[in-house]
């Protein structure tokens, strides 16, 4: 059984994950010369560290409901795995109750 935190957690992790894909499709229709700058999807409500990602990463992780960016140091091991590592970023993947919740709130 899932605790109410991990529940939370992976809410907060999927509202992140919408609003990066919102900044995806801007990102899409108006296009600049660097890489599009997208917010951590850790499971901190108040973080608002900033990552930068090539398109084709982005789309590469996207496809899976389970996959997220997050900060170095921003990972929780009660709720994920790394499954990449970046310079300025980490691509982990949702595990348990929290993973469910991410395929879930998949958009």
């Amino acid at each position: 059984m899932s605790s109410l935190w991990e529940q939370r957690a992976a809410r907060n992790e999927a509202l992140f994950r919408e609003v990066n894909e919102n900044i995806a499709r801007l990102e899409e229709r108006h296009g600049t010369t660097s890489d599009p700058v997208y917010i951590c999807e850790c499971a901190n409500a108040a973080c608002a560290e900033q990552i930068a990602i090539d398109a084709e990463t982005y789309s590469r992780v996207r496809a899976g409901a389970r996959y997220f960016f997050v900060k170095a140091g921003h990972q929780e091991a009660e709720l994920e795995r790394v499954v990449e590592t970046h310079d300025d970023y980490l691509v982990v993947e949702k595990t348990g109750a929290a993973g469910d919740v991410a395929e879930q709130t998949q958009s």
